[in-house]
């Protein structure tokens, strides 16, 4: 893996652009001839109030480190920036700050209504999950159940193509950060602390199929199977048979998954002896398409928009996700976690799957 070197002039001038393009500021006046980098990046002394305190950590780092030609400065300043960086995140700390929302700040909050709604829901809130960390899981729990739920239900009652799209769109929106609450899930036997075990255990059920995810298949499929395979040749979504680079071979990869995975997963169990698990997963997905089913006969339209539609969009976007991560494969070590995957930073996307 390359590692950018932002010490040379190129890396400096796109932390110039970039400053330039996304943040407003009180005074921009260029210099008339741009001269170095250093000059241009000096005229930013204002920063945008509203940035949250991480993002304001690592560019004025990054000023600093391209307005700095002493060494042992840089390095002082990327120590700072890390050590609060690690202080926001650390529930230990006393810098440590909760998030709340991944769309927006608390910053952008007036002070009556942070004092009087917000800081009681985040103490509340503390006190429901497991870490501190893990307020901003509650959020879309409650955001998803408030809001999903009631309009499949009412779709139901009272179907309209108007709001059936609406719906749709709304999933499509909820269906990123809901995998990735679903990723810590699995990945950590739930978010909630012990006395709301059995809120943590059902909110799942309800749901997954709401964001196109059949009952508990993403668990066997993702902590039992990929993580195990860590998309090697034996990992059913791994890329390695394909041509990464065509569109035919990307097509066969999303129809392949789309269309087979609901056998292919339990035979894949059944060759490593784990019988148990091969049953339970294709109860799990069988169970899932057959109360879809019995539903789509007895009422079509809703049952497309609330379960058929979310389900074919959730699983093209868990593939195209798939194949983009592991696009570039070292032949020589195609099993290596290190060198099988990419990982992308400072991207939109984040802010809403909560890897800000």
């Amino acid at each position: 893996m390359r590692y950018i070197d932002y010490s040379t002039p190129l890396p400096k001038l796109v932390v110039f652009v970039f400053v330039v393009v996304h943040f407003p500021h009180r005074e921009r006046h260029f210099p008339a001839a741009q001269g170095t980098v250093n000059n241009a990046l000096a005229c930013f002394s204002h920063m945008n109030p509203l940035l949250t305190t991480a993002d304001s950590i690592v560019l004025r780092n990054l000023l600093h480190d391209a307005s700095s030609s002493d060494d042992s400065s840089k390095a002082r300043s990327d120590q700072i920036s890390k050590d609060a960086l690690a202080a926001l995140t650390d529930d230990c700390s006393d810098a440590f700050e909760t998030t709340v929302f991944t769309g927006w700040d608390r910053k952008v909050l007036p002070d009556w209504l942070s004092d009087k709604l917000l800081l009681p829901y985040i103490l509340w809130a503390q006190g429901v999950v497991r870490r501190r960390t893990d307020v901003v899981f509650l959020t879309h729990i409650m955001l998803y159940l408030l809001t999903s739920v009631p309009s499949a239900l009412m779709l139901y009652y009272r179907f309209s193509y108007t709001h059936a799209v609406g719906h749709w769109l709304m999933q499509a929106y909820y269906c990123g950060p809901f995998t990735l609450l679903l990723h810590n899930h699995i990945h950590n036997g739930g978010v909630l602390a012990k006395k709301y075990a059995w809120f943590d255990s059902i909110f799942p059920y309800i749901l997954e199929p709401l964001m196109g995810h059949t009952w508990d298949s993403y668990y066997y499929h993702h902590v039992k199977h990929h993580h195990v395979e860590g998309n090697g040749p034996e990992d059913l979504s791994s890329t390695l048979r394909y041509q990464r680079d065509d569109l035919f071979d990307f097509i066969l990869y999303v129809l392949r998954f789309m269309t087979l995975v609901w056998i292919e997963l339990p035979l894949y169990f059944l060759r490593k002896h784990k019988r148990s698990l091969a049953i339970r997963c294709l109860v799990s997905e069988i169970s899932t398409l057959l109360a879809i089913y019995l539903l789509a006969i007895r009422y079509p339209r809703p049952t497309t928009f609330v379960f058929i539609l979310p389900h074919i969009m959730m699983r093209i976007g868990m593939m195209v996700g798939n194949w983009g991560q592991h696009a570039f494969i070292d032949e020589i070590d195609p099993a290596s976690d290190f060198r099988s995957s990419i990982t992308l930073i400072d991207v939109a996307v984040c802010c809403s799957v909560f890897l800000t």
